[in-house]
Protein backbone atom coordinates (compact mmCIF):
# COMPACT_ATOMS: atom_id res chain seq x y z
CA UNK A 1 0.00 0.00 0.00
CA UNK A 2 1.56 3.75 -1.10
CA UNK A 3 1.94 6.30 1.40
CA UNK A 4 -0.95 8.25 -0.91
CA UNK A 5 -3.50 4.97 0.06
CA UNK A 6 -2.60 5.66 3.71
CA UNK A 7 -3.20 8.92 3.90
CA UNK A 8 -7.13 8.66 1.92
CA UNK A 9 -7.38 5.85 4.47
CA UNK A 10 -6.67 7.76 7.46
CA UNK A 11 -8.23 11.29 6.39
CA UNK A 12 -11.89 8.94 5.48
CA UNK A 13 -11.73 7.44 8.74
CA UNK A 14 -11.70 10.35 10.97
CA UNK A 15 -14.59 11.88 8.45
CA UNK A 16 -16.64 9.10 9.70
CA UNK A 17 -15.86 9.38 13.34
CA UNK A 18 -16.69 13.32 13.56
CA UNK A 19 -20.10 12.14 11.59
CA UNK A 20 -20.98 9.86 14.04
CA UNK A 21 -20.04 12.08 16.83
CA UNK A 22 -22.38 15.16 15.22
CA UNK A 23 -25.40 12.63 14.32
CA UNK A 24 -25.14 11.67 18.62
CA UNK A 25 -25.47 14.76 20.15
CA UNK A 26 -28.66 15.67 17.85
CA UNK A 27 -30.10 12.63 19.02
CA UNK A 28 -29.07 13.67 22.13
CA UNK A 29 -30.10 16.95 22.18
CA UNK A 30 -33.69 15.76 21.26
CA UNK A 31 -34.27 12.73 24.21
CA UNK A 32 -32.98 15.83 26.54
CA UNK A 33 -37.23 17.62 26.76
CA UNK A 34 -38.32 13.68 26.49
CA UNK A 35 -36.64 13.21 29.68
CA UNK A 36 -37.10 16.52 31.21
CA UNK A 37 -40.55 16.05 31.14
CA UNK A 38 -40.33 12.19 32.70
CA UNK A 39 -38.91 13.31 36.00
CA UNK A 40 -40.73 16.31 36.67
CA UNK A 41 -41.66 17.01 40.44
CA UNK A 42 -43.37 14.13 42.65
CA UNK A 43 -46.53 15.85 42.96
CA UNK A 44 -47.21 16.34 38.79
CA UNK A 45 -45.51 13.15 37.82
CA UNK A 46 -47.62 10.45 39.59
CA UNK A 47 -50.37 12.49 38.28
CA UNK A 48 -49.50 12.37 34.83
CA UNK A 49 -48.83 8.73 34.97
CA UNK A 50 -51.54 8.10 35.99
CA UNK A 51 -53.87 10.51 34.07
CA UNK A 52 -54.62 8.13 31.29
CA UNK A 53 -54.48 4.67 33.10
CA UNK A 54 -57.57 3.41 33.95
CA UNK A 55 -58.27 3.03 37.93
CA UNK A 56 -58.81 0.02 39.79
CA UNK A 57 -62.22 -0.65 40.63
CA UNK A 58 -62.57 -1.36 44.22
CA UNK A 59 -65.84 -0.96 44.49
CA UNK A 60 -68.18 -3.90 45.46
CA UNK A 61 -69.90 -5.54 42.56
CA UNK A 62 -73.08 -5.71 44.32
CA UNK A 63 -73.40 -1.77 45.06
CA UNK A 64 -72.40 -1.10 41.06
CA UNK A 65 -75.44 -0.14 38.76
CA UNK A 66 -78.92 1.39 39.61
CA UNK A 67 -79.61 0.79 43.53
CA UNK A 68 -83.09 -0.26 44.75
CA UNK A 69 -85.24 2.42 46.30
CA UNK A 70 -84.13 5.20 44.08
CA UNK A 71 -86.79 7.66 42.66
CA UNK A 72 -87.01 9.95 39.94
CA UNK A 73 -89.79 12.73 39.61
CA UNK A 74 -91.26 14.13 36.28
CA UNK A 75 -92.98 16.58 35.00
CA UNK A 76 -95.76 15.34 32.40
CA UNK A 77 -94.57 16.58 29.74
CA UNK A 78 -91.62 14.71 30.51
CA UNK A 79 -93.09 11.53 30.81
CA UNK A 80 -94.65 12.29 27.65
CA UNK A 81 -91.59 13.11 25.90
CA UNK A 82 -90.08 9.64 27.08
CA UNK A 83 -93.14 7.57 25.60
CA UNK A 84 -93.20 6.65 29.47
CA UNK A 85 -95.77 3.55 28.98
CA UNK A 86 -97.32 2.01 32.78
CA UNK A 87 -99.18 -0.95 33.02
CA UNK A 88 -100.51 -3.54 36.23
CA UNK A 89 -98.62 -6.30 37.09
CA UNK A 90 -100.82 -9.49 36.33
CA UNK A 91 -101.05 -13.22 37.64
CA UNK A 92 -100.85 -15.58 34.76
CA UNK A 93 -99.54 -19.41 34.07
CA UNK A 94 -96.53 -19.16 32.06
CA UNK A 95 -95.50 -22.22 29.38
CA UNK A 96 -92.00 -22.14 28.33
CA UNK A 97 -91.13 -23.51 25.18
CA UNK A 98 -87.45 -24.77 24.57
CA UNK A 99 -86.07 -25.10 21.25
CA UNK A 100 -83.09 -27.52 20.39
CA UNK A 101 -81.65 -29.38 17.06
CA UNK A 102 -81.71 -33.10 17.49
CA UNK A 103 -80.87 -35.79 15.70
CA UNK A 104 -82.50 -39.24 14.23
CA UNK A 105 -80.51 -42.23 15.97
CA UNK A 106 -82.11 -46.19 15.73
CA UNK A 107 -83.62 -47.01 18.96
CA UNK A 108 -81.10 -49.14 20.84
CA UNK A 109 -83.58 -50.97 22.47
CA UNK A 110 -85.23 -51.75 19.64
CA UNK A 111 -82.12 -53.19 17.60
CA UNK A 112 -82.02 -57.03 16.98
CA UNK A 113 -78.98 -59.29 15.33
CA UNK A 114 -79.51 -62.17 13.43
CA UNK A 115 -76.62 -64.61 13.93
CA UNK A 116 -75.63 -68.33 12.99
CA UNK A 117 -76.70 -71.04 15.41
CA UNK A 118 -73.27 -73.23 13.71
CA UNK A 119 -70.77 -72.51 11.97
CA UNK A 120 -70.03 -72.70 8.14
CA UNK A 121 -70.18 -71.92 5.04
CA UNK A 122 -73.03 -69.00 3.96
CA UNK A 123 -74.28 -70.38 0.47
CA UNK A 124 -76.86 -68.46 -0.36
CA UNK A 125 -77.81 -64.35 1.36
CA UNK A 126 -81.60 -63.60 0.57
CA UNK A 127 -81.45 -60.04 1.97
CA UNK A 128 -79.13 -58.17 -0.56
CA UNK A 129 -78.63 -54.81 0.43
CA UNK A 130 -78.56 -52.67 3.60
CA UNK A 131 -81.86 -51.14 4.45
CA UNK A 132 -84.15 -54.15 2.98
CA UNK A 133 -87.32 -54.53 5.49
CA UNK A 134 -87.36 -58.04 6.47
CA UNK A 135 -90.16 -59.81 8.26
CA UNK A 136 -90.47 -62.22 11.14
CA UNK A 137 -90.05 -65.60 10.08
CA UNK A 138 -88.61 -64.85 6.82
CA UNK A 139 -85.52 -66.52 5.89
CA UNK A 140 -82.24 -64.13 5.75
CA UNK A 141 -79.52 -67.05 4.79
CA UNK A 142 -78.48 -70.76 4.14
CA UNK A 143 -75.59 -71.74 5.70
CA UNK A 144 -73.77 -75.55 4.64
CA UNK A 145 -71.85 -76.98 7.62
CA UNK A 146 -70.21 -80.42 7.71
CA UNK A 147 -71.13 -80.63 11.54
CA UNK A 148 -74.90 -80.90 10.13
CA UNK A 149 -74.00 -83.55 7.94
CA UNK A 150 -72.80 -85.66 10.45
CA UNK A 151 -75.12 -85.38 12.59
CA UNK A 152 -78.06 -85.58 9.97
CA UNK A 153 -76.07 -89.12 9.51
CA UNK A 154 -76.27 -89.91 13.18
CA UNK A 155 -79.83 -89.10 13.32
CA UNK A 156 -80.56 -91.70 10.20
CA UNK A 157 -78.19 -94.25 11.63
CA UNK A 158 -80.48 -93.62 14.79
CA UNK A 159 -83.53 -94.70 12.86
CA UNK A 160 -82.09 -97.93 11.29
CA UNK A 161 -80.89 -98.81 14.76
CA UNK A 162 -84.33 -98.38 16.48
CA UNK A 163 -86.27 -99.99 13.51
CA UNK A 164 -83.60 -103.13 14.03
CA UNK A 165 -84.30 -103.43 18.00
CA UNK A 166 -88.10 -102.93 17.22
CA UNK A 167 -88.63 -106.57 17.35
CA UNK A 168 -86.38 -107.19 19.97
CA UNK A 169 -87.40 -108.69 23.56
CA UNK A 170 -85.12 -106.41 25.14
CA UNK A 171 -87.29 -103.09 26.48
CA UNK A 172 -84.15 -101.70 27.47
CA UNK A 173 -82.60 -101.70 24.37
CA UNK A 174 -85.50 -100.45 22.49
CA UNK A 175 -85.83 -97.69 24.96
CA UNK A 176 -82.54 -96.75 24.65
CA UNK A 177 -82.77 -96.73 20.88
CA UNK A 178 -85.68 -94.36 20.95
CA UNK A 179 -83.67 -92.46 23.40
CA UNK A 180 -81.26 -92.07 20.66
CA UNK A 181 -83.37 -91.07 17.99
CA UNK A 182 -84.99 -87.92 20.27
CA UNK A 183 -81.90 -86.89 20.95
CA UNK A 184 -80.33 -86.66 17.12
CA UNK A 185 -83.78 -85.07 16.43
CA UNK A 186 -83.20 -82.49 19.00
CA UNK A 187 -79.98 -82.02 18.22
CA UNK A 188 -80.98 -80.93 15.07
CA UNK A 189 -83.79 -78.79 15.60
CA UNK A 190 -81.67 -76.81 18.06
CA UNK A 191 -79.53 -76.19 15.35
CA UNK A 192 -82.44 -74.87 12.92
CA UNK A 193 -82.92 -77.99 10.78
CA UNK A 194 -86.58 -78.25 9.65
CA UNK A 195 -88.51 -81.18 10.52
CA UNK A 196 -88.73 -81.67 6.28
CA UNK A 197 -85.15 -81.81 6.17
CA UNK A 198 -84.88 -84.34 8.71
CA UNK A 199 -87.66 -86.01 7.65
CA UNK A 200 -86.06 -86.19 4.31
CA UNK A 201 -84.50 -89.26 2.19
CA UNK A 202 -81.07 -89.38 2.54
CA UNK A 203 -80.71 -89.04 -1.32
CA UNK A 204 -82.59 -85.43 -0.43
CA UNK A 205 -81.68 -84.37 3.02
CA UNK A 206 -79.37 -81.29 2.19
CA UNK A 207 -76.71 -80.30 5.09
CA UNK A 208 -77.73 -76.63 4.83
CA UNK A 209 -79.07 -74.90 8.45
CA UNK A 210 -81.57 -71.60 6.86
CA UNK A 211 -81.14 -68.43 9.23
CA UNK A 212 -84.66 -66.76 9.98
CA UNK A 213 -85.20 -63.43 11.14
CA UNK A 214 -87.32 -63.53 14.32
CA UNK A 215 -87.84 -59.71 14.42
CA UNK A 216 -89.48 -57.72 11.64
CA UNK A 217 -87.73 -54.27 11.01
CA UNK A 218 -84.81 -52.75 8.74
CA UNK A 219 -81.78 -54.20 8.03
CA UNK A 220 -79.20 -51.29 8.98
CA UNK A 221 -76.20 -53.01 8.77
CA UNK A 222 -75.31 -56.87 7.04
CA UNK A 223 -71.75 -58.23 7.91
CA UNK A 224 -71.76 -61.56 5.85
CA UNK A 225 -71.01 -62.15 2.47
CA UNK A 226 -72.36 -65.31 -0.11
CA UNK A 227 -69.41 -67.55 0.40
CA UNK A 228 -68.25 -66.37 3.43
CA UNK A 229 -67.16 -69.02 6.55
CA UNK A 230 -69.07 -67.87 9.73
CA UNK A 231 -68.78 -69.44 13.36
CA UNK A 232 -71.83 -70.26 15.80
CA UNK A 233 -72.64 -67.03 16.96
CA UNK A 234 -71.68 -64.82 14.41
CA UNK A 235 -73.96 -61.80 14.04
CA UNK A 236 -75.15 -62.00 10.19
CA UNK A 237 -77.44 -58.89 9.97
CA UNK A 238 -78.50 -56.31 12.84
CA UNK A 239 -82.15 -55.11 12.57
CA UNK A 240 -83.81 -52.15 14.02
CA UNK A 241 -87.53 -51.57 14.39
CA UNK A 242 -87.86 -47.63 12.70
CA UNK A 243 -91.50 -47.66 13.70
CA UNK A 244 -90.40 -45.65 16.83
CA UNK A 245 -87.28 -43.86 16.75
CA UNK A 246 -85.22 -41.59 19.32
CA UNK A 247 -84.39 -38.26 18.87
CA UNK A 248 -80.99 -37.14 20.23
CA UNK A 249 -81.55 -32.89 21.48
CA UNK A 250 -79.02 -31.28 22.67
CA UNK A 251 -80.12 -28.92 25.86
CA UNK A 252 -77.91 -26.45 27.23
CA UNK A 253 -76.99 -26.43 30.93
CA UNK A 254 -78.97 -23.50 32.07
CA UNK A 255 -82.34 -25.40 30.37
CA UNK A 256 -81.65 -28.15 32.00
CA UNK A 257 -84.02 -27.56 35.13
CA UNK A 258 -86.94 -27.21 33.04
CA UNK A 259 -86.58 -30.64 30.94
CA UNK A 260 -87.79 -33.90 32.59
CA UNK A 261 -88.80 -37.72 31.86
CA UNK A 262 -92.61 -37.72 30.57
CA UNK A 263 -92.11 -33.83 29.35
CA UNK A 264 -93.57 -33.46 26.13
CA UNK A 265 -91.68 -32.44 23.16
CA UNK A 266 -92.67 -31.21 19.74
CA UNK A 267 -91.13 -32.29 16.70
CA UNK A 268 -90.57 -31.05 13.33
CA UNK A 269 -88.61 -31.99 10.13
CA UNK A 270 -87.89 -31.26 6.59
CA UNK A 271 -89.62 -34.40 5.82
CA UNK A 272 -92.76 -33.91 7.38
CA UNK A 273 -93.68 -30.58 6.63
CA UNK A 274 -96.14 -29.10 7.43
CA UNK A 275 -96.86 -31.36 10.13
CA UNK A 276 -95.64 -31.61 13.83
CA UNK A 277 -95.08 -35.14 15.72
CA UNK A 278 -95.46 -34.97 19.42
CA UNK A 279 -93.15 -37.14 21.58
CA UNK A 280 -91.96 -37.17 25.06
CA UNK A 281 -89.02 -37.16 27.14
CA UNK A 282 -87.45 -40.82 27.94
CA UNK A 283 -83.95 -40.40 29.15
CA UNK A 284 -81.43 -37.81 29.92
CA UNK A 285 -78.21 -38.18 29.72
CA UNK A 286 -75.91 -38.12 32.68
CA UNK A 287 -72.78 -36.43 31.20
CA UNK A 288 -72.43 -33.12 29.45
CA UNK A 289 -70.56 -32.41 25.86
CA UNK A 290 -67.56 -30.43 26.98
CA UNK A 291 -67.04 -28.43 23.45
CA UNK A 292 -70.57 -27.50 23.40
CA UNK A 293 -71.92 -27.49 26.93
CA UNK A 294 -74.90 -29.31 26.16
CA UNK A 295 -76.89 -32.52 27.87
CA UNK A 296 -77.86 -34.75 25.20
CA UNK A 297 -81.75 -35.49 26.18
CA UNK A 298 -83.29 -38.59 24.47
CA UNK A 299 -87.00 -37.79 23.03
CA UNK A 300 -89.29 -41.22 22.40
CA UNK A 301 -91.55 -40.54 19.06
CA UNK A 302 -93.38 -42.35 16.59
CA UNK A 303 -92.43 -42.35 13.26
CA UNK A 304 -94.97 -42.62 10.84
CA UNK A 305 -94.26 -43.89 7.31
CA UNK A 306 -90.48 -44.33 8.08
CA UNK A 307 -90.09 -40.57 7.01
CA UNK A 308 -87.78 -40.07 10.17
CA UNK A 309 -84.57 -41.78 9.01
CA UNK A 310 -81.53 -42.11 11.51
CA UNK A 311 -79.18 -39.35 10.74
CA UNK A 312 -81.88 -36.64 9.87
CA UNK A 313 -82.05 -33.23 11.95
CA UNK A 314 -84.96 -32.24 13.66
CA UNK A 315 -86.09 -29.18 15.58
CA UNK A 316 -87.13 -30.19 18.80
CA UNK A 317 -89.61 -27.81 21.10
CA UNK A 318 -89.78 -28.77 25.29
CA UNK A 319 -92.76 -27.72 26.56
CA UNK A 320 -93.11 -26.69 29.78
CA UNK A 321 -95.53 -25.54 31.89
CA UNK A 322 -95.59 -23.72 35.63
CA UNK A 323 -96.83 -25.66 38.15
CA UNK A 324 -98.63 -22.82 39.52
CA UNK A 325 -99.85 -19.00 38.57
CA UNK A 326 -97.40 -16.29 39.40
CA UNK A 327 -97.04 -12.53 38.99
CA UNK A 328 -95.87 -11.49 35.55
CA UNK A 329 -94.69 -8.55 33.69
CA UNK A 330 -93.32 -8.32 30.74
CA UNK A 331 -89.69 -8.70 29.01
CA UNK A 332 -89.53 -5.36 28.33
CA UNK A 333 -90.06 -4.24 31.88
CA UNK A 334 -86.91 -5.36 33.33
CA UNK A 335 -83.89 -4.01 32.95
CA UNK A 336 -80.80 -6.22 33.92
CA UNK A 337 -77.86 -4.15 35.37
CA UNK A 338 -75.75 -7.22 35.39
CA UNK A 339 -75.99 -7.82 39.25
CA UNK A 340 -79.61 -7.30 39.58
CA UNK A 341 -82.84 -6.81 38.21
CA UNK A 342 -84.47 -3.85 38.16
CA UNK A 343 -88.17 -2.66 37.41
CA UNK A 344 -89.19 0.98 38.04
CA UNK A 345 -92.86 1.29 39.80
CA UNK A 346 -94.83 3.96 38.97
CA UNK A 347 -96.08 6.37 41.76
CA UNK A 348 -98.09 9.25 42.53
CA UNK A 349 -97.26 12.52 41.24
CA UNK A 350 -94.82 11.25 38.16
CA UNK A 351 -92.25 9.56 40.67
CA UNK A 352 -90.65 6.29 39.62
CA UNK A 353 -88.89 4.15 42.00
CA UNK A 354 -86.68 1.28 41.57
CA UNK A 355 -87.46 -1.73 42.11
CA UNK A 356 -84.98 -5.03 42.50
CA UNK A 357 -87.17 -8.37 41.53
CA UNK A 358 -86.36 -12.04 41.72
CA UNK A 359 -87.53 -13.93 37.99
CA UNK A 360 -88.09 -16.92 36.65
CA UNK A 361 -86.77 -18.33 33.27
CA UNK A 362 -88.99 -15.78 30.64
CA UNK A 363 -91.17 -16.84 27.85
CA UNK A 364 -90.98 -15.03 24.35
CA UNK A 365 -92.59 -11.87 26.44
CA UNK A 366 -93.39 -12.39 29.92
CA UNK A 367 -91.33 -12.68 33.16
CA UNK A 368 -92.27 -14.64 36.02
CA UNK A 369 -91.65 -12.71 39.39
CA UNK A 370 -90.98 -14.21 42.68
CA UNK A 371 -90.08 -11.57 44.62
CA UNK A 372 -90.34 -8.17 44.73
CA UNK A 373 -93.60 -7.04 43.23
CA UNK A 374 -97.06 -7.34 44.82
CA UNK A 375 -100.72 -7.29 42.57
CA UNK A 376 -101.99 -3.79 42.28
CA UNK A 377 -98.37 -2.76 41.77
CA UNK A 378 -97.75 -1.06 38.59
CA UNK A 379 -94.56 -1.10 36.37
CA UNK A 380 -92.93 0.81 33.59
CA UNK A 381 -92.89 -0.72 30.32
CA UNK A 382 -91.50 1.69 27.93
CA UNK A 383 -88.88 4.44 28.63
CA UNK A 384 -87.70 2.51 31.26
CA UNK A 385 -84.40 3.02 30.13
CA UNK A 386 -84.30 6.46 29.86
CA UNK A 387 -85.49 6.74 33.43
CA UNK A 388 -82.68 4.78 34.45
CA UNK A 389 -80.39 6.76 32.92
CA UNK A 390 -81.33 9.50 35.15
CA UNK A 391 -81.09 7.88 38.48
CA UNK A 392 -77.84 8.48 40.52
CA UNK A 393 -75.35 5.40 41.62
CA UNK A 394 -76.36 6.88 45.07
CA UNK A 395 -79.58 8.37 45.34
CA UNK A 396 -81.99 11.75 44.49
CA UNK A 397 -84.52 13.20 42.30
CA UNK A 398 -83.69 14.47 39.01
CA UNK A 399 -85.33 15.09 35.81
CA UNK A 400 -85.60 13.64 32.74
CA UNK A 401 -83.09 15.50 30.71
CA UNK A 402 -80.46 15.56 33.72
CA UNK A 403 -82.36 19.07 35.29
CA UNK A 404 -82.81 19.12 38.52
CA UNK A 405 -85.72 18.92 40.69
CA UNK A 406 -85.19 22.78 41.98
CA UNK A 407 -85.45 23.39 37.99
CA UNK A 408 -88.25 21.79 37.79
CA UNK A 409 -89.41 23.61 40.71
CA UNK A 410 -87.72 26.82 39.52
CA UNK A 411 -90.05 26.30 35.52
CA UNK A 412 -93.24 26.09 37.70
CA UNK A 413 -92.74 28.81 39.38
CA UNK A 414 -91.62 30.40 36.63
CA UNK A 415 -95.14 29.66 34.72
CA UNK A 416 -96.72 30.93 37.75
CA UNK A 417 -94.76 34.24 37.80
CA UNK A 418 -95.73 34.09 33.58
CA UNK A 419 -99.67 33.21 34.33
CA UNK A 420 -99.73 36.18 36.57
CA UNK A 421 -97.41 38.18 34.38
CA UNK A 422 -99.92 37.82 31.91
CA UNK A 423 -103.17 38.64 33.63
CA UNK A 424 -101.58 41.92 34.55
CA UNK A 425 -99.08 43.56 32.01
CA UNK A 426 -97.68 41.37 29.12
CA UNK A 427 -95.44 43.88 28.00
CA UNK A 428 -92.98 42.41 30.59
CA UNK A 429 -92.42 39.29 29.05
CA UNK A 430 -88.80 38.28 27.72
CA UNK A 431 -87.45 36.54 24.85
CA UNK A 432 -84.00 34.54 24.85
CA UNK A 433 -82.00 33.12 21.95
CA UNK A 434 -79.32 31.03 22.84
CA UNK A 435 -76.29 29.85 19.86
CA UNK A 436 -72.78 28.70 20.02
CA UNK A 437 -69.77 30.11 17.56
CA UNK A 438 -69.35 26.40 16.79
CA UNK A 439 -71.72 23.57 16.43
CA UNK A 440 -70.51 21.05 17.53
CA UNK A 441 -68.18 22.52 20.19
CA UNK A 442 -64.92 21.15 21.00
CA UNK A 443 -65.10 18.80 24.27
CA UNK A 444 -62.88 19.88 27.02
CA UNK A 445 -62.04 23.63 25.02
CA UNK A 446 -63.24 26.83 25.64
CA UNK A 447 -66.27 27.61 23.34
CA UNK A 448 -68.10 31.21 22.87
CA UNK A 449 -71.56 30.84 23.49
CA UNK A 450 -73.96 33.90 22.60
CA UNK A 451 -77.38 35.10 24.23
CA UNK A 452 -79.55 37.75 22.71
CA UNK A 453 -81.99 38.73 25.59
CA UNK A 454 -84.82 41.66 24.54
CA UNK A 455 -88.20 42.77 25.91
CA UNK A 456 -91.82 42.25 24.59
CA UNK A 457 -91.04 45.08 21.84
CA UNK A 458 -87.84 43.92 20.65
CA UNK A 459 -85.52 45.77 22.83
CA UNK A 460 -82.15 44.51 24.80
CA UNK A 461 -82.23 44.13 28.58
CA UNK A 462 -78.58 44.89 29.46
CA UNK A 463 -79.22 44.32 33.33
CA UNK A 464 -79.92 40.74 33.31
CA UNK A 465 -77.53 38.13 34.93
CA UNK A 466 -77.42 34.94 32.58
CA UNK A 467 -76.71 31.51 33.51
CA UNK A 468 -76.03 28.56 31.19
CA UNK A 469 -75.58 24.70 32.56
CA UNK A 470 -74.11 22.10 30.85
CA UNK A 471 -76.09 19.21 31.86
CA UNK A 472 -74.61 15.30 30.70
CA UNK A 473 -77.33 12.74 32.11
CA UNK A 474 -76.15 10.25 34.48
CA UNK A 475 -75.12 6.80 32.67
CA UNK A 476 -75.91 4.00 35.40
CA UNK A 477 -74.48 1.50 33.21
CA UNK A 478 -71.29 2.55 32.88
CA UNK A 479 -71.29 3.54 36.40
CA UNK A 480 -71.23 7.40 35.87
CA UNK A 481 -72.81 10.09 37.61
CA UNK A 482 -74.39 13.24 35.94
CA UNK A 483 -72.01 15.77 34.70
CA UNK A 484 -72.80 19.83 35.23
CA UNK A 485 -70.86 22.85 34.35
CA UNK A 486 -72.66 26.04 35.03
CA UNK A 487 -71.07 29.58 33.51
CA UNK A 488 -72.23 33.39 33.24
CA UNK A 489 -71.98 35.37 30.35
CA UNK A 490 -71.50 39.30 30.72
CA UNK A 491 -73.08 41.50 28.92
CA UNK A 492 -71.37 43.01 25.83
CA UNK A 493 -72.53 46.76 25.40
CA UNK A 494 -70.87 46.66 22.22
CA UNK A 495 -72.69 43.95 20.44
CA UNK A 496 -75.85 44.23 22.60
CA UNK A 497 -76.06 40.62 23.33
CA UNK A 498 -74.50 38.73 26.07
CA UNK A 499 -71.57 36.68 25.43
CA UNK A 500 -68.88 34.43 27.06
CA UNK A 501 -66.68 31.10 26.75
CA UNK A 502 -67.24 28.23 28.81
CA UNK A 503 -66.25 24.11 27.78
CA UNK A 504 -68.40 20.97 27.90
CA UNK A 505 -66.05 18.35 29.57
CA UNK A 506 -66.03 15.39 27.23
CA UNK A 507 -67.52 14.60 23.88
CA UNK A 508 -71.52 13.34 23.56
CA UNK A 509 -74.97 15.47 24.12
CA UNK A 510 -75.20 18.02 26.06
CA UNK A 511 -78.67 19.29 27.51
CA UNK A 512 -78.33 23.45 27.58
CA UNK A 513 -80.09 25.43 29.99
CA UNK A 514 -80.09 29.14 29.98
CA UNK A 515 -81.61 30.89 32.47
CA UNK A 516 -81.76 35.04 32.61
CA UNK A 517 -82.63 36.78 36.06
CA UNK A 518 -83.47 39.94 37.21
CA UNK A 519 -84.25 41.23 40.52
CA UNK A 520 -83.47 37.94 41.54
CA UNK A 521 -86.92 36.54 39.47
CA UNK A 522 -86.40 34.47 36.29
CA UNK A 523 -87.35 36.75 33.30
CA UNK A 524 -87.07 33.90 30.64
CA UNK A 525 -85.31 30.46 30.38
CA UNK A 526 -84.56 27.66 27.35
CA UNK A 527 -83.26 24.12 27.22
CA UNK A 528 -81.72 22.76 24.14
CA UNK A 529 -79.20 20.38 22.81
CA UNK A 530 -75.58 20.99 22.23
CA UNK A 531 -73.25 18.67 20.89
CA UNK A 532 -69.25 17.96 21.55
CA UNK A 533 -66.57 15.87 19.90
Amino acid sequence: MTAREKKLIAVGAGAGVLAAALIAGILASRELPSLAAGQASPAAGPSARTAGAQQPDNRDPAQSGTQPGVTVQLSPSEITAAGVQVAEVRIASLKTDIAAFGRVEQPEAQLAAVSARIGGRVDKLYVQYTGERVERGQAVADVYSPEVATALDEYRLAQQNRHLLHQSDDATAREQADALVQASQRKLELWGISGNQISAPEAKGVPHVTIYAYVSGTVIDRKVTQGQYVNAGDTLFTVADLSQVWIKADVYEEQLPQIHPGQQVDLTAESLPNRTLHGHVDFIEPSANPQTRTVPVHVHVANPGMRLLPGMFVTATFVSRAAQPSIVVPRSAVLDTGTRKIVYLARPNGVFEAREVQVGAPTEDLFPVSAGLELGDKVVLSGNFLIDSQAHLSSGISGLYGGSKEFANGQQAQSASSSSTSQGAQTNAAKLDFHADTDPVKAGEDSSFHVNLTDASGKPIPDARVTVTLIMPAMPAMNMPEMKNAFELPWIPGQKDYMGKGQAPMAGSWTVLVEARSNGSVIASSRTRLSAK
